[in-house]
């Protein structure tokens, strides 16, 4: 046999290395060209600039290459590789279009993409943020889209429920949201671009059926301009657009029956949903309506079976058209309606059921946004809406004596005034001091008009904008005697209130905004913007300047740095402004015998010497990497400093008068590292990973702790400490992944530090630093959900039903929520009110 020469062996190494790259020669390579577009009134080509366009190899997704529209709505793909392709174009104000294309060795193929206008839709979008880099994004977010509420084991399928699979957002020691280190009060709550926050406390107000959500996108850092009244983060929620297709879904229309002491009492929960939607006027007017009942009973184990029960009614209604005028003429009106029933709200393990405040609000919402495309291709969207936002809070029970759980009744114990709160070590006694009746409305007017896209160095996308809004309130505040009390039942401290229960206050907040989203080379893109705010509250006009950028790192686009830095001015709610009419506190301090009275009495004068906005400086940096066309990786940084928050705190003698001074003096601080890891299975398979670790600090006397919808009567010296809600280290595990046999099954895995707490003696004042008196156990919770579709026949046609069983706490780990604070309590830092594993059934049917 004739042997091959040596020299030709690093010849043969050579042609097996390059042998890809000469097939790939060989195959050859073609040429996509082609224009963007929409049609006008007429039925004219309008062709736009600034369309991002995606070529995708349908064999290998890691195939794939970007461009942008140019003046005249063309683009143009050189040196494809052969093979079929999918290509789609994107602008906002538009929906999505493309098709598949055909790459041939040697040919041009010729596409036009047709875009439609965007239809105008309200939602609260919760969407799971699968792998991939989006280099046009430069600030942080996170998305769940609406069928998170479908899929994920949610506790009570409201949108509030899914905001803790975020990183960074966790339900506090209160029951209320914590996005990214902020006070509930912190954080812009917006529908459809709405402002939804309670104009008098600045809380999170509204809610709607499940069912017409679209998405709810948590925004730390927003560098555009167009987000403003806020100084921590930002929730977006908007809801889905009605169709021309005909659809219904019934939801969770079994009743749970409430079991108490062996039998079976009443009803635990019901929560049906009924949704349909279709065309009124086909390809004109479609409508989307949505009904949500609400009755849940949610137990306080450490309390006595039958006194046990938080109870929540409510009646969800969302009501949408969507009307088009024309192809680039688009009309949404929406009307919301949402009362709700909070019977003992305020009801934990040291506040028994006549203890507690109940809370009754009437809310509904209605506005209409019109959305027109100019021929030059601009875009004018205008949206007016009016909020009414009612607000009852009054004492659950009369007072007098009541039958105390064993945790509470220890020592001697006198029979209590009939309308007196009263403070003891073990637990509190009477009927809850506060009565407020609000009475608030907000009107609100937005335009933003997004330019047609321009070059210079550059592509650029220019926003503009302005919103005029105005806020009134009206009240009834009244509140009454408080005692606290020590273990032997001797009256340690009185507080009484004189003065007039009416308040009121108005405000009108006006707001100019310019935002360039700057496409300076094809992997580096700029966000730049300033944003101007008055109030005639705080009498300030404010400059809030942004800037953002993403730069994609690497040729093979998977490596994206993200960093900006923006100033943020808060909101100044209404109840702020009221504060000086409030009535005013007596105090009186008694020896221990209970009679001798050592201070007092005190009446303390309601001083707010000036009002401002709060604001906060915010960066972030952020690194994604896409290891795999399936696996992401993020790790980031962001830091957040607030100032001129608004703090309450009492003198004893201020400038020779007792004052009870509100003052926008204080600060926060909250820092987070992220560590996150995307990994999907398929399209509609994913599993998402993530570690923070964080420090959440500030001033502790808040004023909205003490003066919002529950308040809190004793207010001592203000300190600055780690927050109630801080969360040191948090690991969370979730995702959505299809089995055998079509079971989904969704797992969510939350480990987290437990919360701070602080600890105080018989007459409520704190021992030691606040906040530092420990933490409760570290916080782990295992639950999942099963659900499987299947095919029905109803009246002839095959319709989806929906049945599966969701499990929380499935390891049964004891999780308990409260703590006894007071070390003179028989009963100091033991630990109550621990959730067991709850089973839940999923039933739903859609047409």
């Amino acid at each position: 046999m004739k042997r091959v020469p040596v020299l030709s062996r690093p010849f043969c190494l050579l042609f097996l290395l390059l042998f890809p790259a000469l097939l790939a020669v060989a195959q050859g390579s073609g040429q996509v060209y082609g224009r963007v577009r929409t049609l006008g009134a007429d039925g004219e080509p309008i062709y736009l600039t600034g369309a991002h366009v995606l070529l995708v190899s349908t064999t290998d997704p890691a195939l794939r290459l970007e461009t942008q529209s140019d003046d005249t709505g063309a683009f143009e793909f050189k040196d494809v590789p052969t093979g079929t392709y999918r290509l789609t174009a994107q602008l906002e104000g538009y929906e999505e279009g493309g098709e598949e294309v055909r790459v041939e060795a040697g040919v041009l193929q010729e596409v036009t993409v047709t875009l439609r206008l965007a239809a105008v839709k309200e939602e609260v979008e919760v969407r799971a943020e699968g792998p991939g880099i989006r280099p046009e994004q430069t600030a942080p977010e996170t998305e769940l889209a609406g069928a998170v509420y479908q899929n994920a084991p949610v506790v009570s399928e409201r949108f509030l429920e899914a905001l803790p699979l975020v990183p960074g957002v966790v339900r506090g020691p209160d029951g209320l949201m914590k996005l990214k280190g902020a006070r509930t009060t912190q954080t812009g709550w917006l529908v459809n671009s709405t402002n939804v926050t309670d104009p008098v406390t600045g809380e999170q107000a509204i809610n709607l059926p499940v069912d017409v959500i679209e998405e709810v996108e948590v925004l730390p850092n927003p560098y555009s301009a167009e987000y403003g009244k806020f100084a921590g983060a930002v929730t977006s929620i908007e809801t889905k657009p009605s169709t021309d297709k005909f659809g219904f879904s019934l939801n969770n229309f079994v009743p749970r029956l409430r079991r108490r002491e062996g039998s079976f009492r009443g009803v635990e929960a019901w929560t049906p949903r009924i949704t349909f939607s279709g065309p009124l006027v086909k390809g004109k007017l479609t409508f989307l309506q949505s009904f949500e009942y609400r009755l849940t009973r949610t137990p306080v184990l450490s309390l006595p079976e039958l006194e046990q029960d938080i109870d929540i009614e409510s009646f969800d209604s969302f009501t949408q058209f969507d009307i088009t005028v024309n192809d680039n003429h688009t009309l949404t009106p929406v009307f919301s309606l949402y009362p709700q029933k909070n019977r003992f709200a305020t009801m934990n393990t040291f506040n028994p059921e006549p203890v507690t405040a109940n809370y009754r609000q009437r809310g509904w919402m209605g506005g209409v946004r019109d959305r027109h495309i100019f021929g030059d291709g601009s875009l004018l969207e205008s949206t007016i809406s009016v909020k009414d936002y009612d607000v009852d809070v009054f004492a659950a029970g009369t007072g007098g004596v009541f039958e105390p759980p064993l945790h509470c009744a220890v020592g001697p114990f006198s029979a209590s005034t009939v309308g007196t709160y009263v403070l003891r070590p073990t637990c509190n006694f009477g009927s809850f001091f506060n009565t407020q009746n609000r009475v608030s409305r907000r009107t609100e007017w937005l335009e933003t008009y997004s330019l047609r896209p321009r070059e210079a160095h550059g592509q650029h996308l220019v926003r503009v904008g302005f919103a005029v809004s105005r806020d009134n309130f009206r009240g009834f505040h009244h509140s009454r005697r408080v005692e606290v009390r020590r273990n032997d039942d001797t009256l340690a401290e009185r507080i009484e209130f004189i003065g007039e229960p009416e308040i009121a206050r108005d405000k009108t907040e006006v707001t100019l905004w310019l935002q360039d989203k700057w496409s300076v080379v094809r992997r580096l893109t700029l966000d730049v913007g300033v944003r101007y705010d008055y109030d005639t509250l705080a009498g300030d006009h404010h400059l809030a300047p942004r800037a953002g950028f993403a730069w994609l790192l690497t040729d093979d686009n998977r490596t994206l740095l993200r960093a900006g830095i923006g100033l943020f001015y808060d909101k100044v709610p209404l109840n702020v402004g009221t504060f000086p009419q409030l009535e005013q506190r007596v105090v009186t301090l008694f020896d221990t015998d209970g009679m001798t009275v050592v201070d007092g009495p005190r009446t303390f004068v309601n001083a707010l010497p000036s009002m401002r906005n709060p604001y906060s400086v915010a960066f972030n940096v952020e690194l994604d990497r896409e290891l795999t066309p399936n696996l992401l990786l993020r790790l980031g940084y962001l830091q957040r400093e607030g100032r001129d928050e608004y703090i309450i705190e009492p003198f004893p003698s201020l400038v020779g008068v007792p004052t009870l001074l509100l003052a926008a003096r204080g600060r926060s601080r909250y820092r987070e590292y992220q560590a996150t890891a995307n990994y999907r299975f398929r399209e509609d398979s994913f599993l998402n990973v993530s570690y923070v670790h964080s420090e959440s600090a500030g001033d502790l006397n808040n004023f909205q702790e003490y003066f919002g919808n529950f308040e809190n009567p004793i207010i001592r010296e203000n300190a600055r400490s780690r927050l109630r809600f801080d969360v040191p280290d948090r690991l969370l595990v979730w995702g959505e992944i299809e089995t055998f046999w079509g079971i989904r099954w969704a797992p969510v895995l939350d480990i987290h530090s437990g919360f701070a707490f602080s600890l105080m003696d018989e007459t409520r004042n704190f021992v030691g630093a606040r906040n530092h008196g420990g933490r409760l156990p570290t916080f782990a919770s295992f639950d999942a959900q099963l659900t499987r579709d299947f095919r029905i026949k109803v009246s002839g046609k095959k319709r989806r039903l929906r049945v599966g069983i969701r499990v929380f706490n499935i390891l049964n780990h004891h999780n308990p929520r409260d703590v006894q604070e007071n070390i003179d309590a028989f009963n100091a830092l033991e630990l109550y009110n621990s959730r067991d594993r709850i089973y839940r059934g999923k039933f739903s049917l859609e047409f």
